[in-house]
């Protein structure tokens, strides 16, 4: 990551737009981007596209975040991006900002924890890393400015986006519990933040995955593969929950017209067979069905136009090569 430098924001109007459907560390890592750069005299606002998810409105609301939906682009001339950096997930914002972008209306920075491609909104890597969570990576870039409560939304984003811990390395845990010694508030305080009550669509579709699962073992790991309409990225972290050292779950987004897998690979087996869900699956599925790829080593999802069946035998063929070779 470059250094980064606020000075250079003063005296502008500055936006901290998150990706469509915010979660919990899109609105905390802008929470946290906010008062950064209100300790600099740096005023902001935050907002997403059209619609932020149940559980980090509510925790909006109790933190007395405040954040718009729908802005107008034309009012700013520098965006941060938080928690992404496609234009997929812009939602209805994306053909305005890509408009306004191109008349260079704005700069532009993402601070995020997904993998930079060449589509990517932000190629700089100015606030990109590969860490666990957009919250993980504030804290490593500015970690000397940050206060109890910048530190507790950090907790926050780090518990969410790790599925509660299903994923994660000695510099993940390092740096939550460093945010936690000095948030000033108990573990179960935190985790009452990131808890919320599950809606009935998601537990249809978390049972619905769970039953039409293939399992598939290859040099002693689970992989386990299904298909479910709606939360595939949600069903697959619950996968893992259930045992699976790699899930894959395929849907179709008949928005778009396109094919998706959502993929989640457990922390062991990523480093029992140094394995990484973009480099070592992903890509190489790019390669054969082409598409378009996002996430880290152990999230990510691929997007493109292929049948369940092809997606599923390809996916299986570059793990068995990957852990048989």
């Amino acid at each position: 990551m470059a250094k980064f430098n606020f000075s250079k924001y003063k005296n502008k109007n500055i936006l901290l737009l998150c990706h469509e459907n915010a979660d919990l560390d899109a609105i905390s890592a802008s929470a946290i981007l906010q008062l950064l750069l209100k300790q600099k005299n740096i005023d902001s606002e935050i907002a997403v596209p059209s619609h932020i998810n149940e559980q980090a409105s509510a925790f909006a609301k109790k933190q007395k975040i405040k954040f718009i939906t729908s802005p107008n682009l034309k009012k700013y001339d520098q965006i941060f991006l938080l928690d992404f950096n496609d234009y997929d997930q812009l939602g209805k914002l994306r053909e305005q900002f890509t408009i306004l972008q191109k008349q260079k209306s704005f700069e532009v920075v993402s601070f995020d924890h997904h993998v930079v491609e060449k589509r990517s909104i932000d190629t700089s890597k100015i606030g990109v890393s590969n860490k666990h969570s957009t919250t993980q990576v504030l804290f490593n870039l500015f970690k000397k400015d940050f206060n109890e409560k910048m530190f507790f939304y950090a907790c926050v984003g780090m518990i969410e986006d790790t599925g509660h811990f299903i994923v994660g390395d000695k510099e993940l845990f390092s740096d939550f519990s460093f945010c936690l010694t000095h948030s000033n508030k108990s573990y179960n305080e935190i985790l009452l933040f990131t808890k919320n009550k599950m809606d009935k669509g998601k537990k249809l579709a978390f049972l619905k995955t769970a039953q039409r699962a293939e399992i598939f073992e290859i040099n002693d790991f689970i992989i386990a593969f299904s298909n479910v309409s709606f939360f595939q990225g949600a069903a697959a972290t619950k996968l893992l929950s259930l045992g699976a050292d790699v899930s894959l779950v395929y849907g179709i987004s008949e928005k778009e017209n396109s094919s998706i897998l959502s993929c989640r690979a457990d922390s062991y087996f990523k480093e029992k067979n140094n394995f990484n869900l973009v480099n070592d699956l992903l890509k190489e599925l790019q390669k054969n069905l082409g598409g378009e790829i996002g996430g880290h080593s152990g999230a990510a999802m691929w997007k493109g136009n292929a049948s369940e069946k092809i997606v599923k035998n390809n996916c299986l063929g570059i793990i068995r090569k990957k852990l048989l070779h």
